[in-house]
């Protein structure tokens, strides 16, 4: 270990080149069923902050999204709506018309109280 030393940019940048892709000692080599559940098992009740959550939050907005720019076909529109559908129906009671009708009573109701 090199204490009070450091690579410099250049030696780091080498260094980083010669461990990428097949060059990597675990390239193309997969985890076994059991590695995978210990791994799983140490990230298991493992909170990010608030302040890092609203760090990734920002990394990924606007140009840096990676979907920025491309539309989505009107195939996976339909998916994304058909897997949806029921999701958010302990936080919506009432379907979509109901709700309408509602929110209309209540707006012909604060009009006659405020004549």
């Amino acid at each position: 270990m090199r204490k009070g030393s450091h690579h410099s940019e250049e030696t780091r940048r080498r260094m980083s080149e010669a461990h990428k892709g097949e060059k990597h000692p675990f390239y193309g080599k997969p985890r076994s069923l059991e590695t995978r559940r210990r791994i799983s098992k140490t990230e298991k009740g493992k909170f990010v902050s608030v302040e890092t959550r609203k760090k990734m939050s920002k990394a990924k907005k606007g140009k840096k999204h990676p979907l920025y720019g491309k539309p989505r076909s009107v195939e996976t529109r339909k998916k994304i709506s058909e897997s949806n559908k029921g999701k958010h129906a302990k936080h919506r009671p009432y379907s979509v018309e109901t709700w309408r009708k509602m929110v209309e009573k209540r707006r012909i109701s604060i009009r006659i109280k405020n004549k």
